[in-house]
Parts: C-alpha cells; sequence; structure tokens
C-alpha cells in the first residue's frame, strides 16, 4: 500500500488522475482514524468465524423489520446492504465512487488530534463480485467488490459501494485490506492531519458536501444545522 500525506484540495484530486488506469475504476474510503480496513463485524475479534452470527442476525432483522423496511430485498445481499446503512454488524466494509465524499467522511468528526485517512482502491474485472454465481454473501473464496442495489436512500446519496470480506480458514481470520494480497497493489492511503479537518469540512460544504447531502432524510438535515450554528 501506497502512502500519501494532504497538502491542499487540489494536490487530493491529482493523487487520483494519477493513479487511473485503463481498465480499472476508483473507489474511496473515508475514515476518520488509521485503523485496519476490515468490516464491523471483524473488528472485535478478526480470528472469529462470524458466519453463523451473522445469518442469525439477518434472519432477526428480517422477522422484526417487514414493517420498516417495506419493499423487497431479494437475498441475503440486498438484506445485508440495507442492514449495513442502519448500523448493524456486517461483513460489508463502505466505500464510494466518491472521492469528496470519502473526505468528508474522513475529516467530519473534527478531532484535530488525530488524522483522517482516504483510501483510494484502482479496481480490476477480477475483483468485481459476480452476484449471479456468488449468491452465498458466507460462502465467496476471495474479499470481493460489491456493486449493490440501490435500495435505499443513503447508499444513493453516497454513492455506495462494499468490499464483501470472507473469512479465510487458511488463515483462521478475516484478512484486513490493507494485507490482503489480492489488494494491498492496488490500495493507496492518503492522510489528512487533524489541523486541516475543519478547513477540509468548510470546502466540502460550499461543494454541497455535508451531512443533508450525504444522509439525505431528516437526520441528516438536522445534524448539518448543528453544524452551521456550531450547536
Amino acid at each position: 500500500m501506497v502512502s500519501r500525506t494532504y497538502t491542499d484540495f487540489k494536490a487530493f484530486l491529482d493523487v487520483f488522475e494519477k493513479r487511473q488506469k485503463d481498465n480499472y475504476f476508483q473507489l474511496f474510503r473515508g475514515q476518520p482514524c488509521n485503523k485496519s480496513l476490515l468490516p464491523k463485524i471483524a473488528r472485535k475479534d478478526p480470528t472469529k468465524d462470524t458466519a453463523q452470527k451473522e445469518r442469525e442476525m439477518l434472519a432477526e432483522l428480517r422477522r422484526r423489520g417487514t414493517l420498516f423496511i417495506g419493499k423487497e430485498l431479494t437475498d441475503d445481499w440486498d438484506l445485508m446492504v440495507y442492514a449495513q446503512h442502519f448500523g448493524m454488524a456486517t461483513r460489508l466494509l463502505d466505500w464510494t465512487s466518491n472521492p469528496l465524499t470519502a473526505l468528508w467522511f474522513a475529516c467530519q468528526d473534527g478531532d484535530t488530534s488525530n488524522s483522517g485517512y482516504v483510501y483510494l482502491l484502482n479496481v480490476g474485472t477480477d475483483l468485481l463480485l459476480d452476484r449471479g454465481t456468488q449468491k452465498d454473501p458466507f460462502a465467496i473464496a476471495r474479499t470481493r467488490v460489491f456493486k449493490p442495489n440501490l435500495n435505499n436512500n443513503r447508499i444513493v446519496a453516497q454513492s455506495g459501494w462494499f468490499t464483501a470480506h470472507r473469512y479465510s480458514k487458511s488463515a483462521t481470520r478475516f484478512v484486513a485490506l490493507e494485507r490482503n494480497p489480492d489488494v494491498t497493489r492496488e490500495l493507496i492511503q492518503i492522510e489528512i492531519p487533524g489541523g486541516l479537518k475543519y478547513s477540509v469540512i468548510k470546502t466540502l460544504d460550499v461543494l454541497g458536501v455535508n451531512n443533508q447531502s450525504l444522509f439525505a432524510d431528516v437526520e441528516g438535515v438536522c445534524k448539518h444545522i448543528n453544524w452551521l450554528h456550531k450547536a
């Protein structure tokens, strides 16, 4: 994995232009701290195979959530995407096709004592998940990039994609992306120093990237108003 440090907005965008490759497309992830690229279900203990727990969690969501969801989710992939965007722990890790969205997520906590991080992943066809043949999220042979159905407003607003992670029986753990040999050569990390976070968020707000645009609901509107009024 290649590492860079954010200096200014133009240089940030230039990184992606210089890293473009033929027959590849780019995905981005922003996070406010330097932690391994693991899905939420694997962060407490990456050595634990959580497949059975996850199956039970999805089954319980189907039982309890029918009235809230109010739409047909065709398979476990669709249900997992929906659950992910409303806070349930899954084996999906959020990515976006919009670098400004990733930059916002890296800086939105406003913590000047810690750097934020944006990750760029160059994706070739060999990394894409084929839902036609890989229908069971708990039986995929390798960690893959997953293009989801757009089944909720947040995934649309955030231009959402995912990496779908598998538990490696040979390694006896979920392998973080930065250590995954299928991925690490196509991964770049950009550090945003904590002292620059607020200025970055102000720039993004001028460009229309903020809580309201990214969450596209009343919660997002209220959080944006809080930010504008420093409440």
